[in-house]
Order: structure tokens, then C-alpha cells, then sequence
């Protein structure tokens, strides 16, 4: 089911936040049921070190490091410096080298269909 959007001003602030209010405290008082879904919050990605990041590009996905860092959208010294050991991948491309290490096709996959 689609969300409603409601676009927020000067002129109806008042208004709305005095019905969200409204609506928090028939919550709570077990008046209104409100609607929520839930959302399972993934682990964070592991960490990689150089040789595990310089494994995941020749043999998961077998490209050099100047296109390993094209379909990551980084530059090749970025990848460089993660294989030297001289910096390592932040949370993004940590994620990303993970979900290349678990699944390539479905990465390679993902990343042509624009």
C-alpha cells in the first residue's frame, strides 16, 4: 500500500504535529493501532584485509584493478591502497566487497541493469 505524503509549510506545521501528537497518544493509551513494519537491520560488513580484497577481484570476478575499481566507483589508487595495506575500505565498499564475495553474479548483475 502506498505512503501518503504530505508536503510540510508554515501553514499547516501546526496542525500536523498537533494529529501526530494526537495520534502518538491514542497509541498509547491502546486506543489507535498504528501501522509499522519491520525492518531487519543487517550485521555490519565484515572487515577486509588486502589479501582477501586482492582474492575477491582475480578470482570472483577476474578484472583488473583499474576495472574492480570502476564497478566498485572508486579510483584505481583507492583499490591499490587497499591491496598495499596502506588504507582499508569504509563501511560502503566494505558492504559491497561483501556482497561481491558472497554473491559476483548477483553484483555484476545488479550493476548492468541501469
Amino acid at each position: 500500500m502506498p505512503t501518503k505524503k504530505i508536503k510540510v509549510n508554515k501553514s499547516n506545521f501546526a496542525d500536523l504535529l498537533t494529529e501526530s501528537l494526537s495520534e502518538a497518544l491514542g497509541h498509547a493509551q491502546g486506543k489507535i493501532t498504528l501501522k509499522s513494519e519491520t525492518l531487519e537491520i543487517p550485521k555490519e560488513p565484515p572487515n577486509y584485509a588486502k589479501t582477501k580484497i586482492k582474492k575477491i577481484r582475480e578470482n570472483k570476478l577476474k578484472v583488473s584493478q583499474p576495472v574492480f575499481a570502476m564497478l566498485l566507483g572508486c579510483s584505481a589508487s583507492c583499490v591499490r591502497s587497499w591491496e598495499r595495506g596502506e588504507n582499508k575500505p569504509d563501511g560502503i565498499a566494505r558492504r559491497l566487497l561483501q556482497l561481491i564475495e558472497n554473491n559476483p553474479e548477483y553484483f555484476l548483475e545488479m550493476i548492468s541493469t541501469n
